[in-house]
């Protein structure tokens, strides 16, 4: 069974499924701070239930992972309401972005680990989110990683990781995690798609995870449409096909922006317009349903 937001489901019912995207990043001191002056949560709620609907009926779109972890905004009850009013399944996670939490400066590794476990043990949570950012993987984040391995360990959920391709900092935080016991199937590699170096690409994706070609951007040029596509196709006839994933990270209220606004349409239907028609159809079929439940049940 896989664990959404309003309870488990087989995972005959993912049915295609965006695996990286976002209701909301925000800033929970500043809302605090200004409540709906800074972020108003009902209109966010209906914004995002009329996109999500409109891209069921569309796209038939079935499953959304929100891949917010607690220090950068998940709200649970929010995706809560968003997921029953849209009827579209929404996947909460646990773990910790990438950046210093001043207030974890001196917590162990272990620490971190149990609070993560109590968190998947007492909400309704999916998937562990981990990252990093930097060419140099700090210490911090390394002990965040060892964390993450302990939670997975423990819980049996997947890992989506956060990785920044043009720094190559995947590999060395996947072997970081691999070190510390976990099986690669039970890891995405994200973002991947921000490069063309299908070397770096392939050197992931031979130790077994998934790789995320998770962050498309909502370009039209014919040049971007048609590498993207490549890519994944080059991948795919290289033995992967079993192992891409796709989809956008984008949200509907962007807390990293200079001055954040709800986006009413998010560019969660570039995928299914742009670059599925570009592949064949059973590849496009394999990564948008197949592989989703195959990476949500790995190692499990």
């Amino acid at each position: 069974m896989i664990r959404t937001v309003l309870g488990d489901i087989s995972c005959g019912q993912l049915g295609r499924t965006l695996v990286h995207e976002h209701i909301c990043c925000y800033s929970e001191p500043l809302f605090q701070m200004s409540g709906n002056h800074y972020l108003d949560k009902e209109a966010l709620i209906s914004a995002s239930v009329r996109y999500l609907r409109e891209l069921k009926s569309s796209h038939h779109l079935n499953t959304f992972m929100d891949c917010t972890p607690p220090n950068i905004g998940r709200d649970l009850e929010l995706l809560k309401e968003v997921s029953y009013a849209s009827e579209v399944n929404i996947i909460g996670s646990t773990g910790f972005y990438y950046t210093q939490e001043p207030i974890l400066y001196n917590t162990n590794a272990a620490t971190i680990a149990r609070c993560m476990e109590q968190d998947i043990a007492s909400h309704p949570i999916g998937i562990i989110k981990c990252a990093v950012e930097d060419p140099e993987i700090s210490d911090f984040s390394k002990k965040l990683l060892q964390a993450t391995a302990m939670a997975h360990l423990d819980s049996g959920l997947p890992i989506v990781m956060h990785t920044n391709a043009r720094n190559r900092n995947g590999l060395p935080a996947l072997e970081l995690l691999l070190e510390a016991g976990v099986d690669p199937r039970a890891v995405t590699v994200g973002h991947l798609s921000d490069t063309d170096d299908l070397d770096y690409v392939s050197r992931i994706a031979s130790y077994g995870c998934f790789i995320g070609f998770d962050r498309l951007y909502d370009n039209p040029t014919e040049e971007y449409l048609s590498r993207t596509a490549q890519k994944i196709k080059t991948l795919a006839g290289s033995g992967f096909a079993d192992r891409i994933l796709l989809s956008h990270d984008a949200l509907f209220f962007n807390g990293f922006e200079s001055q954040p606004v709800i986006h009413e349409k998010p560019r969660f239907a570039y995928c299914f317009d742009s670059i599925l028609p570009r592949l064949p159809a059973s590849l496009g079929a394999q990564i948008m349903v197949d592989n989703p439940a195959r990476m949500m049940l790995a190692n499990r």
